[in-house]
């Protein structure tokens, strides 16, 4: 019989697990061709085996089982290893999914998102970093904060139905994103992207420091820092985040350190994107060494994107421990690429983002791949392995999760993903590594689990209703571009 597909239980805040979904009888019979049983009764030390599949544990080894097996245990993995050694360890187990023809691996793990930035789709992807100062901020003045949650939600699903378990989201008013992120099951690290710019005066030109933005901006930033820290038992932590050098104060980016050293939290904000001019107008000093000078350059430090450096910020990104979330896709079509390989040489450690807009992380995979053969013109730089690793492993790392999640080793949390390799595009699977990450889609993924929970099953998020959430993102959408239209007088940017 077919392992059945997973009936949601109006629960506020919370997702079923499989076990939850079997007894209270909320099952329905479909769910490709995996087998469920269920062996004993439920009680509080619950245990999963997933079984027959090809398991792929990025861990320091690589090690790959062709036919494996793992053993969850409430939200942590207890053991893994091939089938026939992991069942006979585990003998009795209240839930065994029979996996044959699919693989399971970490979850994906994004160092960098704004989720509400789904407004931009079809309107900033061919006019480069015109987009920033043309669409975002303009866009951030009008955009209602009901319609950002809209938006967000909408991002939210798509990455986890893609295999995103985890995701850094920095974003203005990123507080109204947390509720459907919690309730959805997904790991998260947030914080509000902050500035204290008058963008009234942006708009005309010039660059003024504002005492009451400020205020107003560290008052949220703390406010929600304080509330999201923790919550879900842990499965969300806060960040403090910075939107760039050249629309910070001095004051802002110290309040916002000492509220991460209070609080004993990371820190991020975009580096080397352009904005070296005009730092050196406004700080009289460079980008690097501005954050640097200011609480926002070293190893509890993720610096995003980077690519617009010469070697003398490189060094100094080096020497710091700062680390770099590199986002080729979404750099790719803004025509600059961070110099990844030159960075790795120095020490400084790199994890994969999404950004904004995309939402199959396969796609930033390949992109991280490509940008770099084509920068080298070496047809053999970044394996395929070392782009999982940097999908999962080392993004993790760079988020000081690393000892938690981002590969399938025992202790470590449930977060992981089980993808259908009978499909269209991965048939044959020579290697099943190399044929995931060079035709993988987030469409293959049939099952995600974060923290032992079941959160997509046969393809599906959990609890939410995807046309209910494409309509409300299309009406939020809609809305908040004819205001900026209104306000603007369209929205085509040269």
């Amino acid at each position: 019989m077919g392992l059945p597909s997973l009936v949601w239980l109006s629960m506020p805040h919370s997702v079923l697990t499989i076990y939850q979904a079997v007894s209270f009888g909320l099952l329905t019979d479909r769910f490709g061709s995996y087998r469920l049983f269920q062996e004993q009764s439920m009680g509080p030390d619950m245990s999963t085996l997933i079984t027959d599949a090809t398991v792929i544990t990025v861990d320091r080894e690589q090690r790959i089982f062709p036919t494996g097996a793992i053993v969850i245990r409430e939200d942590r993995i207890t053991d893994v290893g091939p089938a026939d050694l992991v069942e006979q360890r585990n003998p009795n187990v209240d839930t065994r999914i029979e996996a044959s023809g699919r693989i399971v691996m970490p979850g994906f793990v994004s160092t960098h998102n704004h989720l509400g930035y789904s407004i931009f789709r079809g309107r900033a992807e061919d006019i480069g970093h015109t987009a920033i100062q043309g669409l975002y901020v303009p866009m951030s003045t009008i955009l209602r904060r009901e319609e950002r949650a809209a938006l967000a939600n909408l991002s939210t699903a798509e990455l986890l139905r893609g295999g995103v378990t985890t995701v850094l989201q920095m974003e203005e008013d990123a507080d109204i994103t947390a509720p459907f992120v919690e309730k959805t099951g997904m790991r998260a690290q947030m914080g509000i992207m902050a500035s204290d710019i008058s963008v009234d005066h942006l708009n005309q030109g010039q660059t003024v420091f504002d005492e009451r933005v400020r205020a107003s901006q560290l008052e949220q930033s703390i406010t929600f820092a304080e509330h999201i820290h923790g919550r879900a038992n842990g499965r969300l932590q806060a960040v403090m985040a910075a939107n760039t050098a050249a629309t910070s104060s001095s004051d802002l980016l110290r309040a916002l350190r000492d509220t991460a050293d209070r609080m004993d939290l990371r820190l991020s904000m975009h580096m080397g994107v352009g904005e070296c001019d005009e730092v050196q107008n406004v700080h009289k000093t460079g980008v690097f060494s501005f954050a640097r000078d200011n609480g926002f350059l070293d190893e509890r430090v993720i610096a995003v994107h980077c690519y617009m450096v010469d070697k003398g910020d490189i060094d100094l990104m080096a020497r710091s421990g700062v680390s770099l979330a590199h986002c080729p896709l979404m750099n790719q079509f803004r025509g600059a690429v961070a110099p990844v390989a030159s960075m790795r040489s120095g020490g400084i450690r790199v994890g994969l983002g999404i950004d904004n807009y995309f939402s199959d992380y396969f796609d930033v995979i390949r992109s991280c791949i490509a940008v770099a053969r084509i920068r080298a013109n070496d047809p053999k730089v970044v394996q395929s392995d070392e782009a999982l690793a940097r999908a999962t492993i080392d993004s993790a790392e760079i988020m000081g999760l690393g000892a938690e999640i981002g590969s399938l080793e025992t202790g470590k949390k449930a977060d992981l993903q089980i993808i259908d390799t009978r499909r269209y595009g991965l048939t044959p699977l020579n290697d099943p590594v190399r044929t995931l990450i060079y035709h993988g889609h987030a469409k293959d993924i049939e099952m995600v689990m974060v923290d032992g929970q079941i959160v997509v099953a046969d393809g599906k998020v959990i609890g939410i209703s995807e046309d209910d959430l494409i309509e409300e993102a299309a009406n939020a959408g809609e809305a908040a571009w004819s205001r900026f239209a209104d306000c603007h007088g369209g929205y085509a940017v040269q």
